[in-house]
């Protein structure tokens, strides 16, 4: 999902110290937010609380954000962390069990006289990586959805977020195993070849389709396929053509994109829930907007 001219617009004026374009920022994304939190979270005030966290963690690491990246797939990136966090305190045993795993992993890096400024450039070195990956798959989503083959997309889906063998897939849509091998196969050979157009996956593991796979892991974390909310909005209203409204049903009700699911929920939510939207985002503005960059005094 490319960045929105808007968001970029507003960024800018956020970082200027804009108390304004925050505000607009906030009720722009605030609704799809809460939504995706409630559908993880039992009680409504636990979800109001993250979405304001994750308002302030965006305020927080503004200066490192690239606005040339999606700012909805950050911010849902960033509440993910805070539920994520939410989850591990809540349940001790758990965390004892990542603390646990930590320790092993320094442990093992102190054994292996791996020093900080090479354990941050092999970090640096995978980012860079994934950040390739991902905009390889993408680049094959958009082509795939200019030239409506949506097949190949539910097909992926499939075996990435369902986690689906090559026959259930192809006893689900009444294809041959033959014909599910062969889309499968044509997919991991245009992406290996964008990917030697991507500087920094050399190194990667070599892609699969399964939902264990790096590929499978990135697509859904990142919300490779995620329908833009314009799209979302015209296929509430029933103007999608025919491909493009069974790929999103498939996406939303089957595949059980949470991230879609909330936009469709604020979207169709918008017009009975105003009040409670405003307060919402009053809320937000009000426990974020002390960490809003000050615009430098004007040159005397």
């Amino acid at each position: 999902m490319p960045a929105d001219p808007a968001d970029r617009y507003l960024i800018k004026a956020i970082r200027a110290g804009d108390a304004d374009a925050w505000r607009e920022l906030i009720e722009r994304y605030q609704g799809r937010l809460l939504r995706f939190a409630r559908r993880m979270l039992a009680q409504p005030g636990e979800a109001e609380d993250l979405v304001q966290e994750t308002f302030v963690g965006l305020l927080r690491g503004l200066e490192r954000f690239d606005p040339n990246r999606s700012l909805e797939t950050y911010l849902f990136a960033i509440l993910r962390h805070k539920l994520h966090d939410h989850f591990r305190r809540a349940h001790t045993q758990r965390r004892q069990s990542l603390e646990s795993l930590e320790a092993a992993d320094l442990d093992a890096r102190l054994h292996s006289h791996e020093t900080p400024s090479r354990y941050v450039a092999g970090r640096e070195q995978i980012a860079a990586q994934r950040e390739a990956l991902v905009q390889a798959l993408r680049s094959w989503v958009e082509t795939c959805q200019q030239q409506g083959r949506f097949t190949e997309l539910i097909v992926v889906e499939m075996l990435v977020v369902l986690g689906m063998r090559n026959k259930e897939v192809a006893a689900d849509l009444g294809m041959t195993e033959t014909a599910v091998a062969g889309i499968k196969f044509r997919v991991l050979e245009r992406w290996r070849k964008l990917a030697t157009q991507c500087p920094g996956l050399a190194e990667i593991e070599d892609a699969d389709l399964s939902r264990d796979s790096t590929v499978g892991r990135i697509w859904r974390e990142e919300g490779i396929s995620c329908l833009k909310r314009s799209t979302l909005g015209r296929y509430l209203l029933g103007a999608l053509d025919p491909q493009w409204t069974e790929f999103v049903e498939f996406h939303v009700e089957v595949a059980g994109c949470d991230r879609c699911n909330a936009n469709l929920e604020d979207l169709a939510a918008e017009e009975t829930d105003a009040e409670g939207h405003r307060r919402l985002a009053e809320r937000c503005f009000a426990s974020s907007v002390g960490f809003l960059s000050r615009p430098a005094p004007p040159d005397a």
